[in-house]
């Protein structure tokens, strides 16, 4: 008979693992990082090929790369000449670098973003060891190669897969400055979430998330003044890794612009009449850029002043709509939490009737993927939720809580979830761990025996 007590979290690394750097390769890591590669750009091959364009989105950050790899600078073409624009930098910034080497070749940007979503598992491995321990580093890892969401974005020149990455290492660092806090630390944790921040702006919100986590913990380690001293550690290394970019926006563009002046237009995208009346765009959002009267009222106005009057338009539509927010936030969040990709207004995996896409219409792959790793996760969060060190072990449901508010606030995308996603993941690697650990002890004909709660 073997005694387990419930109320604890599972061990951490095994001896021969400590004290080697979380993110030093080894041959699992390699394989881990390999396999993922294939797979993602098996994928861009197949719903691209050489010959892809971009759209949309990546049209922009596309333009932007370009620019700034031929000395044009950050900036985006206008009905005549070239105009600075202020989006978050960093992934145009990183795709410029490449078409200064290679000229400027888009789907050399894709396989750059399946070689960054390659990163994904890797650092999720990191993270699942250090805040669960290895067996669930490892599984979470595995898992998060064939994750759909995490394959089918790094298709695309979106900040998806390298805000993944560097929100990942910037948790493994927070947890790590927790675990053994040193002032270098903390102000490490802040530029590393200084640097999601000018991936995406979602990102904001969480330096002050992390602060909140750790503020408690941190008095069982340091002594006050210090604790104080380095959660303000924290908020300079953001402050300073933002600045640069900050300023520039201020004499380029002659306002305050932090990071990007998207929010107010995304804003409003999700949140008018159009979508909120119809029950078939309820929850989603519209390009007002596209359409009536935004297209008129917004002619000949900067972007920043675009960006301005969206926001007043948007906060001042919801004001006036009070009575539905209930009803609006419920759509937002069905569509944000989803279980299936393939519907009419969410666009397709593939070309459509192509033989991929009748294949896969079919069968959603999505679908697939939650209908068997989310009870995982969801036994994962509950084993968590149980165990003394919840407090510690629950940073990732609290950024995963983060993204769901924002999508409240803006709108229902799978998208906006792809910056869960790896955490879900975490947590289905956690759930995954216990029950194989319970199988192997009831197949070797041991008992689990809790324990009173300590």
């Amino acid at each position: 008979m073997i005694q387990r007590a419930d109320d604890r979290s599972p061990r951490g690394p095994s001896p021969g693992w400590k004290g080697r750097p979380l993110l030093a390769p080894s041959r699992e890591t390699l394989a881990l990082f390999a396999v993922a590669l294939a797979l993602r750009v098996t994928y861009a091959c197949l719903v691209h090929g050489p010959a892809a364009q971009p759209s949309s989105d990546s049209a922009t950050y596309d333009e932007i790369a370009w620019n700034l790899a031929r000395g044009a600078g950050f900036q985006v073409m206008g009905a005549s000449a070239l105009y600075p624009t202020a989006k978050a930098p960093l992934l145009p910034w990183i795709v410029s670098l490449l078409y200064r080497a290679t000229g400027h070749v888009y789907f050399y940007a894709i396989l750059l973003q399946c070689l960054i979503g390659a990163f994904v598992p890797v650092a999720l491995r990191a993270l699942g060891r250090s805040m669960f321990g290895l067996p669930v580093g490892r599984i979470a890892g595995w898992l998060a190669v064939a994750n759909p969401l995490l394959v089918f974005f790094s298709g695309y020149l979106l900040t998806e897969s390298l805000f993944c990455v560097v929100m990942l290492l910037a948790l493994v660092a927070s947890v790590e400055w927790l675990k053994t806090p040193r002032p270098g630390r903390a102000f490490g944790v802040g530029v590393l979430w200084g640097l999601a921040c000018l991936t995406r702006p979602t990102a904001m919100p969480l330096p002050v998330v992390v602060a909140l986590w750790a503020w408690t913990p941190l008095s069982l380690t340091v002594a006050a003044s210090d604790r104080l001293r380095q959660v303000a550690l924290v908020f300079l290394g953001v402050l300073l890794t933002l600045l640069p970019w900050t300023i520039r926006n201020a004499v380029v563009l002659h306002e305050l612009v932090p990071i990007s002046t998207g929010g107010g237009r995304t804003l409003l995208d999700a949140n008018n009449a159009t979508v909120w009346d119809d029950p078939v765009l309820r929850g989603n959002a519209i390009s007002t850029a596209e359409v009536e009267p935004w297209v008129s009222k917004f002619k000949h106005h900067s972007e920043v002043e675009v960006d301005k009057m969206a926001s007043r338009e948007a906060i001042a539509f919801g004001l006036s709509r009070w009575r539905q927010w209930p009803m609006i936030a419920g759509a937002k969040l069905a569509r944000f939490w989803r279980l299936n990709a393939l519907t009419e207004s969410t666009g397709r995996w593939f070309q459509r009737d192509s033989t991929p896409d009748r294949l896969l219409r079919l069968l959603d792959p999505l679908l697939l993927w939650s209908v068997i790793v989310l009870p995982f996760a969801l036994w994962g969060l509950v084993r968590t939720l149980r165990w003394t060190r919840r407090h510690f072990q629950l940073l990732p449901l609290l950024v995963i809580a983060t993204f769901t508010l924002g999508a409240v606030v803006f709108w229902g995308a799978l998208r906006m979830r792809v910056p869960a996603e790896p955490l879900v993941v975490l947590y289905a690697g956690v759930g995954l761990s216990d029950v194989t650990r319970r199988v192997r002890l009831r197949r070797a004909g041991l008992a689990l025996i809790p324990t009173p709660r300590g």
